[in-house]
C-alpha cells in the first residue's frame, strides 16, 4: 500500500543556489544532504512535514555530479524543474511486484539504496502518464541502544 507522498524530486543546476531559494522563499531548511555516486547526484532533502505513518514529506533537490547521469541528461533536455514524484510504502519490494503485475514497467529488477538509506525503485514514465514515479521504503530509525 502506498501511504504518502514521500518527496518531490526537483532537478537543478546549482544545488546551493536552489537550497537558498527554498530557504529564503518558503522557510524550508535542509534536513539531510548526501552524494549518491551510483545515481550521479548531489542532493538536499528539505523536510516539509511529518506524516501519520512515522515518515515525512520532503522536497528533494538534485544536482548532477556528472553529465551522463540520469539527472544530468534530464537537465540537458528539459532544464530545471520537477523530475519525479515519490510515494512511500512499507514494502517497496512487494509494492513494485504488485505494480509490475499490473503491466507497469519497474526500472530496477531489485530495489536499490536511495536517500538516507532508503530502498527505492522507479516506474517507467511512459506507463505512468508521463510522470517518472519512485517507490520508497524509508530506512528503519537508527537504534538508540547503547
Amino acid at each position: 500500500m502506498l501511504t504518502r507522498i514521500d518527496h518531490i524530486g526537483i532537478a537543478c543546476f546549482d544545488l546551493d543556489k536552489t537550497v537558498e531559494f527554498y530557504r529564503a522563499t518558503y522557510g524550508f531548511e535542509v534536513f539531510h544532504t548526501e552524494v549518491n555516486e551510483e545515481q550521479g547526484v548531489r542532493e538536499a532533502m528539505l523536510k516539509i512535514n511529518e506524516t501519520s505513518d512515522g515518515g515525512a514529506s520532503y522536497l528533494q533537490l538534485l544536482e548532477p555530479t556528472r553529465e551522463d547521469s540520469a539527472v544530468g541528461k534530464w537537465l540537458a533536455k528539459n532544464g530545471e524543474g520537477v523530475h519525479h514524484i515519490a510515494f512511500g510504502t512499507a514494502d517497496v519490494d512487494g509494492e513494485s511486484e504488485a505494480i509490475r503485475g499490473k503491466g507497469v514497467r519497474v526500472l530496477y529488477d531489485q530495489p536499490r539504496t536511495g536517500s538516507m538509506g532508503s530502498r527505492i525503485t522507479f516506474l517507467h514514465p511512459k506507463d505512468c502518464h508521463g510522470v517518472l514515479t519512485e517507490l520508497v521504503t524509508a530506512a528503519p530509525p537508527a537504534s538508540t541502544d547503547h
